[in-house]
């Protein structure tokens, strides 16, 4: 038995493509265990999971001799103590692990518990992009395997027509960085309101992160407020802009518009599309009205159906494949 343990919304996005799969074939047995937003996905998406509020060593211990995996594969969160917790107890059971990386970003951090690094014994990559920032910041090269990103090779092979609404989307900065990076998501707002304000744009669609805290928008006619819809914001989408997150990646692989809005920048770009130069990243309120009133770089962004035939930018291709076929060597 497979047993996955999620941690965040984007992590149980990650399994879910081939949780769906394993599901229509009905001959692989698996179990869930869910903590935090991840849970929310999977209520939303009617998928068996055990949710857990309250975590400890024994109480991971007993559902591991419980269910009795012969591998266990967790995500890896900002805060990691729910995954580490698992990693740790799975070890001393002698049950093989392994732990994937979603997003292009905090790569060491992810491992950290406590006062140490704890690693499974598998770390599953994105792309070649991803093995190398990994390694830079001292991931283990010896752990890693080039999997790739379930989730996004679901979405890059589901295109759909852009939207007509500019998407912004926002992320919990101040909850987790503090001042550190030299911005928070108040700055991010701020100059995305302005911009709008001083430009003709129509039908904004605003997304703030559950873990964000609850910013009174101003009210105007021509934008809508909503919790994040997940790949239904993309869908109603022309254009988003955000500062790193999986939406915009998201929107990246349907072809829409997408800028990183990073002011008064400290550290290094947080978002991977922009760090690379595949989209910009904007500092100040004109760059962003500047970049808003440029439809030409609709043309410009590698956005149709026939790029994702003839390139596989992200190594996505193949990437739930790879999962089952690492997976299936640890079957009963």
């Amino acid at each position: 038995m497979i047993l996955f343990v999620s941690g965040q919304y984007a992590g149980a996005q990650y399994i879910h493509p081939l949780i769906k799969k394993w599901s229509n074939k009905n001959k692989i047995e698996w179990n869930i265990i869910a903590a935090g937003a991840s849970c929310k996905y999977w209520k939303e998406t009617n998928v068996k999971h055990t949710c857990i509020n309250k975590i400890s060593h024994s109480i991971v211990s007993n559902y591991l001799e419980y269910l009795k995996p012969t591998l266990v594969i967790t995500s890896t969160s900002i805060n990691y103590d729910f995954e580490a917790v698992f990693i740790i107890e799975a070890k001393k059971k002698s049950i093989p692990t392994a732990s994937f990386i979603d997003f292009w970003s905090n790569y060491l951090n992810r491992f950290k518990y406590g006062g140490d690094l704890v690693f499974p014994d598998n770390i599953f990559a994105i792309d070649h992009r991803s093995v190398i920032e990994m390694t830079t910041e001292g991931v283990p090269e010896n752990l890693i395997k080039m999997i790739g990103q379930p989730y996004f090779e679901e979405v890059q092979n589901n295109i759909v027509e852009r939207g007509d609404k500019l998407l912004l989307t926002s992320q919990p900065l101040k909850k987790y960085n503090d001042n550190k990076l030299g911005y928070d998501e108040s700055d991010f707002w701020d100059i995305c309101f302005q911009a709008i304000h001083k430009t003709n744009v129509k039908k904004v669609l605003c997304t703030h992160h559950p873990e964000e805290l609850y910013r009174d928008f101003k009210k105007d006619k021509n934008i809508v407020i909503y919790k994040g819809r997940g790949i239904q914001d993309i869908v109603d989408s022309h254009t988003v802009i955000g500062i790193s997150s999986t939406q915009m990646i998201l929107g990246y692989l349907w072809g829409r518009k997408v800028a990183s809005i990073q002011p008064k920048i400290l550290k290094k770009d947080l978002f991977p599309l922009s760090r690379w130069g595949l989209v910009p990243r904007l500092e100040t309120v004109s760059e962003v009205i500047e970049f808003l009133k440029k439809d030409d770089l609709f043309e410009s962004i590698k956005s149709s159906k026939k790029f994702n035939e003839e390139t596989d930018e992200f190594r996505l291709n193949g990437s739930i494949d790879r999962l089952e076929l690492f997976c299936l060597k640890y079957r009963n």
